[in-house]
């Protein structure tokens, strides 16, 4: 920012008035949300000029740390000289100095960027002057450039919250476009309606991970508040709860989108207030040398276990011999049956699904496990009485004229079938391995060469059931943050 950017922002207040003005670079609280906001060049530019750095609590863009006014009376920012009235850094100041009186904000519904006058400067009079709208409209001008754009949307704290007191202008259509709606308000509720435009965008990346479809994303809607926006021509997920919002998927595009990653971590940044929640989750490991040389942090995250289904159908050879056995007695002792999911099999599935989830508790789980069986009941539920708008398929293992076990899963690609729920009796040997088996055999008659276990959450119990039976591979998966 700085120097380069000083010819470019034209000025109207003239000099008189701003020396004699008691508003500007003047605080009366330490945390007032009108302290400027520097980016991190504009920092740099700053320190060098003599400004501590302790005034700048991110050297990646923040708000600066004023300073206590020497006759006790609020406070003041570092880079003003209170006897001279002159900034330190003047041709150096930041944007947001070099823009006011004009003032970039919210509208009041949140849905809009809006170009502003602040009516505490004393150049205002009672009436709008012809002056001060001939240069708002040659500064919008330069606002709506496209490098302006990405360098606001880059640091979204540069918009400020609605005003009263700011006089509107015009609204900034190009700038409210850009943000997509995370900072202007115009982000989309993300519902079933949506699948299919998710699905599309996930279909441009080559990965087998299983998140990259609608299904594990709208079965937790009652812990996630889930909406979608497009940044830089790419579909972006983001997932709000009580820590935060994150996204649990990438700027979807055919590569890594670096303008979209900096947009969308941006925003992140503004929403979580500088709290350790921003993140991007299920980047696959083709992407991960791209990012770490964009300066981001890349750690992995639990791989999901994909198979080979030609495998988990023919159980075949003693590496599959306890599978085999568990299959082969289940049909000695009983007339098994598996139908496909019907709505009339749903309140016989949720009464399974607790007698399931007390037959685990009984068996003992840590306070991790126990979260996750909670939380999954309506994941569970959520599944059985929509499978079809998700896209699911979905199965039901009856005998003895009970729902013994349920399964669900969906297609992935045209290659990989993702298993996703699954609940059998515990009481029952060799159940949970027979409607597996019996699960991949249609996802082969279907024509999907891999199967999809996803991950296993951590869970040891859970790691040692899936790789006994044999994964070709632990699809890599990681989280990315900014270093």
């Amino acid at each position: 920012m700085g120097t380069k950017h000083t010819a470019l922002w034209p000025q109207i207040v003239p000099s008189r008035t701003c020396l004699s003005c008691d508003v500007c670079c003047r605080f009366p609280e330490p945390d007032s949300f009108l302290r400027p906001w520097f980016t991190a060049e504009e920092i740099t530019k700053a320190v060098a000029r003599g400004i501590d750095r302790k005034h700048f609590p991110d050297s990646n863009g923040s708000q600066v740390h004023v300073v206590p006014h020497p006759t006790g009376d609020g406070y003041l920012c570092p880079a003003f000289d209170p006897a001279t009235s002159h900034c330190r850094i003047y041709e150096d100041r930041p944007l947001d100095c070099q823009l006011y009186p004009l003032a970039i904000m919210k509208s009041e519904d949140g849905r809009e960027v809006v170009l502003g006058w602040d009516a505490k400067c004393p150049y205002m009079r009672d009436e709008l002057p012809s002056e001060i709208v001939t240069h708002a409209k040659r500064v919008f001008g330069l606002l709506e450039r496209d490098e302006t754009v990405e360098l606001l949307a880059q640091n979204p704290r540069l918009i400020g919250r609605f005003q009263e007191d700011v006089v509107i202008l015009r609204m900034l259509p190009k700038l409210t476009a850009r943000l997509g709606g995370m900072q202007a308000g115009t982000a989309h509720p993300f519902t079933v309606a949506e699948r299919v435009r998710l699905e599309a965008a996930c279909g441009l990346v080559d990965t087998p991970l299983a998140h990259y479809a609608a299904p594990p994303h709208l079965l937790w809607k009652d812990l996630f508040r889930y909406v979608w926006t497009e940044i830089a021509g790419t579909f972006c997920l983001f997932a709000e709860y009580a820590d935060g919002v994150f996204m649990p998927l990438p700027p979807l595009s055919a590569r890594p989108n670096r303008e979209a990653f900096a947009s969308a971590f941006a925003l992140m940044r503004a929403r979580n207030h500088g709290r350790a929640v921003s993140r991007i989750e299920n980047v696959p490991e083709e992407w991960t040398t791209p990012l770490g040389s964009w300066g981001y942090h890349v750690k992995p995250k639990d791989p999901d276990y994909l198979y080979k289904t030609v495998d988990l159908v023919a159980l075949a050879g003693d590496k599959y011999k306890s599978q085999r056995a568990a299959c082969n007695r289940l049909e000695r002792e009983h007339a098994v049956q598996m139908l496909p999911f019907q709505n009339g099999d749903r309140e016989a599935c949720l009464v399974l699904f607790r007698a399931w989830s007390q037959q685990k508790q009984t068996k003992g789980l840590n306070a991790f496990g126990q979260q996750l069986l909670t939380d999954s009941e309506a994941a569970h539920r959520e599944a059985l009485t929509h499978h079809r708008e998700l896209g699911l398929v979905g199965w039901v293992v009856k005998f003895d004229g009970q729902v013994r076990a349920y399964t669900f899963g969906y297609v992935r690609s045209a290659s990989v079938f993702c298993v996703l729920l699954e609940v059998a009796d515990r009481s029952v040997h060799g159940l949970s391995a027979w409607i597996f088996r019996e699960h991949c055999r249609a996802a082969a008659e279907r024509g999907q060469v891999f199967i999809n276990t996803m991950d296993d959450s951590g869970l040891l119990t859970l790691a040692q059931s899936k790789r006994a039976y044999h994964p070709i591979q632990l699809v890599a998966n990681y989280i990315v943050t900014e270093a």
